[in-house]
């Protein structure tokens, strides 16, 4: 992994700003502190006991560290550490508790690893217990808790309309990122309503290892051009953002282009960030008044992102979109249309912060062409039949052709869970032929479907139900732009057509609603 030197510079409290050092006492006497133990390739969770004079409070917090140590470890990246830290004030309370979470923590690894005594002990030294009482952690970790909890205790709640007010949670678990960042690691639930487990916090682990190595990744690029669109705070859900493109002699040479999507809500209480899996997309103006910021007349949609539940902290993807290259070939101003969910959504601030990048991988070939040839619509039993074949000409000497297709599927009918959480179907074929591309979804509503694609994106602790697994999509995750090669299905410089259909279960489309963007994109060498 990418390693980062140890940051020596000024703290602070709130999520995002830098952790300096701490220490604290282990159980059993040993002492541990970020500095001396840093890698630069690790990351830190650290899980909170609490007090309550409420008993449900009380019954929620022991069941919280009640939670599997066997199930925690399965769902972590192996580079993070664990602190289970209380704050109960007797010091023998806090130490009988830890000396319990000692024979959980021996009994776990032996049972993962009964034949692997390097990972036992490996993992053994990853999950602290610390008997110091945590206001009192010398360093940042105290300070840190100390000020959340100043903080909690005097907010104003947010104001939910019909939900009601909404005051910020306990701060039962917190992370230090590989970025020497705060984190607040998000909800514990599994489900909305459900269980709470600290395994889901865990996941947290995955997350932080995507974020770092894909930072470390675009450092370390060369020959890329960086055209900024936006790094501001925002409220607006829809706008438009201008870049200039070099010309068309120059955008010859250029293969690759990317979008590169970072949102950060920096709000300490969680349900001051935008509530609801929305869809977002970036979209390329390609008819606008270029004297008027607002026009965008036609558009194409290039990249698809799906907002998290109510979650603080920053999410970053670099999405693909080099196969519409063709679009932007002339260079100059281009205008992009953001959709970071409907307008109509309650307004929530944050900072947006987006890029085109632009180079040549050498990839001996480049979009030229981009012909739009279906959307979605409602999944109901008129949907095939508003998808008529599409006929296109592909260019002579093109040297490849390829069906592009971004498609997820939203909404539901009682009964049947479609389009979000059904196997819903999607075959396409060319000139009639036998041969389909098929694009399908199979383990819908798996409990941790998403949870466990955190490595890639998608983000956890999110307060809603993020982490089971959608109709070509996760919450908190970009949605995959699918490709097939038709070079070989296709005659060029003639008439060809393409054929669509949509099904459920193997038959009429019965519920939600699909989101779809499909092309036909030639490419030349």
């Amino acid at each position: 992994m990418t390693s980062i030197p140890f940051d020596e510079g000024s703290g602070g409290y709130l999520f995002g700003d830098l952790a300096e050092d701490f220490r604290v006492t282990e159980l059993y006497g040993e002492t541990w502190s970020l500095r001396e133990n840093w890698t630069g390739c690790e990351s830190y969770i650290f899980f909170s006991f609490f007090e309550f004079q409420n008993a449900d409070s009380q019954t929620y917090m022991e069941n919280l560290w009640k939670s599997d140590l066997q199930e925690i470890i399965k769902a972590s990246a192996e580079n993070v550490h664990f602190f289970f830290i209380s704050s109960e004030s007797d010091p023998v309370a806090r130490e009988t508790r830890m000396k319990g979470l000692h024979e959980r923590r021996a009994q776990a690894a032996y049972f993962l690893f009964p034949n692997d005594e390097e990972k036992r002990k490996n993992w053994e030294s990853r999950i602290h217990l610390v008997t110091d009482r945590l206001p009192d952690v010398q360093g940042s970790v105290g300070s840190f808790v100390v000020d959340y909890m100043n903080y909690a205790s005097n907010a104003t709640p947010v104001d939910l309309g019909d939900k009601g007010q909404a005051y910020p949670p306990p701060v039962v678990s917190f992370a230090i990122g590989r970025d020497q960042r705060w984190d607040p690691t998000g909800n514990q639930a599994e489900y909305v309503g459900g269980p709470q487990n600290l395994k889901m916090t865990a996941y947290n682990s995955a997350f932080y290892n995507h974020r770092a190595e894909l930072r470390a990744h675009l450092d370390a690029e060369e020959n890329t051009t960086v055209y900024p669109l936006i790094d501001e705070m925002v409220t607006t859900r829809v706008f438009n953002k201008d870049a200039s493109f070099p010309d068309a002699a120059a955008m010859d040479d250029i293969d690759t282009m990317e979008l590169d999507v970072q949102v950060t809500c920096k709000e300490r209480n969680p349900f001051a960030c935008s509530e609801w899996d929305r869809i977002a997309r970036i979209s390329l103006c390609t008819e606008f008044d270029a004297e008027d910021p607002e026009s965008c007349t036609l558009s194409s949609e290039i990249v698809r992102w799906i907002t998290p539940y109510w979650r603080r902290g920053r999410r970053h993807w670099v999405l693909d979109a080099s196969a519409f290259l063709g679009l932007v070939q002339e260079g100059g101003k281009q205008r992009f249309r953001i959709e970071m969910g409907p307008g109509w959504e309650r307004a929530t601030e944050r900072q947006a912060t987006m890029s085109v990048r632009l180079s040549n991988q050498n990839k001996g070939m480049k979009s030229r062409n981009v012909t739009y040839a279906f959307g979605g619509g409602s999944f109901n039993a008129s949907y095939n039949e508003n998808h008529p074949p599409f006929v296109f000409t592909p260019p002579e000497g093109s040297s490849r052709v390829e069906l592009v297709t971004i498609i997820s599927g939203h909404g539901q009918e009682s009964g049947n869970n479609c389009a979000e959480w059904c196997n819903h179907m999607h075959e396409f074929s060319i000139n009639d032929s036998d041969k389909k591309y098929k694009v399908a979804y199979t383990g819908m509503g798996m409990p941790f479907g998403c949870a466990d694609r955190a490595g890639i994106g998608v983000v956890p602790g999110q307060w809603g139900n993020w982490s089971q697994s959608r109709a070509g999509w996760c919450p908190g995750l970009p949605v995959d732009t699918v490709r097939f090669d038709i070079t070989e299905a296709v005659t060029l410089g003639a008439e060809n057509t393409l054929s669509y259909e949509a099904s459920f279960n193997g038959s009429t489309p019965a519920g939600g609603n699909i989101s779809m963007s499909t092309y036909i994109i030639s490419y030349e060498d």
